[in-house]
């Protein structure tokens, strides 16, 4: 049996969507070296500069809601395009931002995009892809990939010029060539394909539960993680970029390792391997963070346990609600 031609069409449209996914992790990570910076330049405590992580998953969590409820009725690839390109006019107005509400209302808008892109490019690998579950972990290493860059490039740019401008603006520069690359995607598939089917039970709303709690763990954890630890190592900027990068590596590494897994255990076991460990090696970063060296170590074994709870918990609650 001759195996069928993939078109070329499919093969651009998943592009977009690891594309997408690639900025999201740029952008999404750089907060980490910047929050001292973002407290510095408005005036306010470390503490209180970290509300523009809310204001950014604010607008993500509202902008995927709405999508949600939008799927099949629009083109996936456009909507990735503007995705980027909101991101794109957030992450400008954050770099030349100069005041804390305003810096606020950015990342806010950042959010919005946020939302439309992560929204857009998992449907679109859905229905672009030859192998969805293969694909969608694909797709999340290309943000983890993005998320390893995202620190370095940030931290350089803040260690060289002493504030936000430059990465920031960089980062906009970036996303709205991934926009127009997005843009000039050609639609594929055909109005409906992006509709999903879930049914509700107890499995899938706990795995649900599991997903919230998690995803709040990784950004905040990957967030603070560089400033953390400059100050209690009194490490450089480029120091603490370093270690941030390191969690997001591990983080790639444990999502690549989790197919490996999946072929000879179960992935309940796995699952609840991934969080106690992960639990753990949280516990002994914050009681190591003064040593820079442990600290590296502590925050790249917890982006390893990290790295397969996402798919795993994906993996068991598509499988309940089949």
């Amino acid at each position: 049996m001759t195996a069928t031609a993939r078109s070329p069409d499919s093969s651009r449209a998943e592009a977009a969507a690891f594309a997408g996914l690639f900025c999201v992790g740029l952008y999404v990570t750089s907060f980490g070296p910047a929050l001292p910076f973002i407290a510095r330049e408005t005036g306010v405590g470390l503490g209180t500069a970290g509300i523009v992580l809310t204001a950014l998953a604010g607008g993500s969590i509202t902008a995927s809601a709405i999508v949600s409820l939008r799927l099949g009725r629009i083109d996936s690839c456009l909507l990735t395009a503007i995705g980027l390109a909101v991101c794109a006019a957030g992450l400008a107005l954050l770099s030349i931002a100069s005041s804390f509400p305003l810096m606020l209302g950015a990342c806010a808008l950042l959010g919005v995009g946020d939302g439309l892109v992560v929204s857009s490019t998992h449907a679109l690998v859905t229905i672009a892809a030859e192998d969805v579950p293969r694909d969608i972990n694909r797709l999340n290493v290309m943000f983890a990939l993005g998320a390893i860059a995202g620190p370095l490039w940030t931290g350089a740019a803040l260690e060289a010029t002493g504030d936000i401008t430059l990465a920031y603006a960089g980062l906009a520069a970036f996303l709205l060539l991934a926009a127009l690359f997005a843009c000039r995607t050609p639609r594929t598939g055909s109005p409906g394909d992006e509709h999903l089917s879930i049914r509700l039970n107890p499995a899938v709303v706990l795995m649900g539960l599991v997903l919230f709690f998690y995803v709040g763990a990784e950004f905040g954890l990957g967030a603070w993680v560089s400033s953390y630890t400059e100050q209690a190592a009194e490490a450089s900027v480029m120091a603490g970029a370093v270690v941030s990068s390191g969690y997001w590596g591990a983080l790639a590494i444990g999502r690549v390792l989790t197919g490996r897994l999946l072929a000879s255990h179960s992935p309940v076991l796995l699952l609840g391997v991934s969080i106690g460990v992960a639990g753990a090696s949280g516990l002994v970063l914050v009681a190591v963070g003064d040593v820079l060296a442990l600290a590296f170590v502590a925050a790249f074994v917890t982006g390893l346990a990290f790295g397969p709870i996402l798919p795993l918990s994906m993996a068991i609650g598509t499988r309940e609600a089949g």
